[in-house]
């Protein structure tokens, strides 16, 4: 009976080394992820602030406001765009990681249950 727990502690070792590499490599992801959030929002917010100026301007003044504002909006939408296409993998990542880390508890969980069922006594 000692080699079923024996079994399951080692199963359970090499699911928490699946699951802490998944855990690094949702966290790099998610760190990039949070940058491309962040450069989406001051993109967001570089726009909403050309929109909002209220000074007058002259007609060289609302040109280069103009290309500013142009290009603020370009570059919101490569951003959104760019998160748009990241989100299927970020989610992926996370249900691999969370799925990895399960695995490893419920091996855990079943190597303790073994052991303390090894060691009760027998009537």
């Amino acid at each position: 009976m000692s080699r079923q727990s024996d079994k399951l502690a080692q199963l359970e070792r090499i699911a928490r080394l699946k699951a802490e590499r998944e855990l690094k490599r949702f966290a790099a992801f998610n760190i990039h992820m949070k940058q491309a959030q962040t450069h989406a929002a001051a993109m967001r917010t570089a726009l909403d602030q050309s929109y909002r100026s209220t000074a007058p301007l002259s007609v060289a003044e609302a040109r280069i406001a103009n290309a500013q504002a142009g290009r603020s909006a370009r570059e919101l939408h490569q951003a959104e765009t760019e998160l748009a296409r990241m989100q299927p993998r970020f989610e992926a990542a996370r249900r691999d990681a969370a799925r990895e880390f399960g695995r490893a508890e419920v091996l855990l969980n079943l190597s303790a249950q073994s052991r303390a069922e090894e060691k009760a006594p027998r009537y």
